[in-house]
């Protein structure tokens, strides 16, 4: 049995490599983000705290304000939402959609576009069960949080291929 398994875990490390799988790392920048001012969004906010850290990890040096020879990432839209997606037949909400929407480009030290404008809209529906209040709340929580962090790794994903493309 132990050797079906190694045998099992030998061969799907073969196929993994063979169709060319990597782990997708850090985001690599475009050349003149080595240092960057992140604008238009709170630094204590979610998306300015967790977007200051990424951009550290993928090797950016974070400025508290606009310098020369800084770029900037200008945050122009920042806006989490919650919609009715139905109501029930007492005329009560039992679907909700959160939505996340932000606007950003990024202009190097001398205010050129790198990036232009760039829109990312992330969504995620989610059923209200009145018997489940609490519950219900907690996974609206988390649903924002995960929104949350998948709109910073969309942004580096459209850093990273403006990187690479450089």
């Amino acid at each position: 049995m132990n050797v079906q398994r190694i045998l099992s875990v030998v061969l799907l490390t073969v196929l993994l490599t063979a169709c060319g799988f990597q782990l997708r790392g850090e985001a690599h920048l475009p050349a003149g983000m080595q240092h960057v001012h992140i604008q238009g969004a709170d630094p204590l906010s979610p998306l300015g705290r967790d977007l200051a850290k990424a951009l550290a990890r993928s090797g950016a040096q974070v400025a508290d304000q606009v310098e020369p020879g800084v770029s900037v990432l200008k945050i122009t839209a920042n806006a989490l939402s919650t919609d009715v997606l139905s109501v029930g037949g007492n005329a009560r909400a039992t679907e909700y959609t959160i939505r996340y929407h932000v606007e950003f480009l990024l202009e190097d030290a001398a205010g050129r576009g790198l990036l232009p404008l760039q829109v990312v809209d992330l969504t995620r529906d989610f059923t209200f069960d009145a018997s489940q209040a609490l519950g219900v709340a907690a996974e609206q929580d988390l649903l924002t949080k995960e929104l949350q962090r998948e709109m910073v790794q969309a942004i580096l994903r459209r850093l990273d291929a403006l990187g690479r493309a450089g």
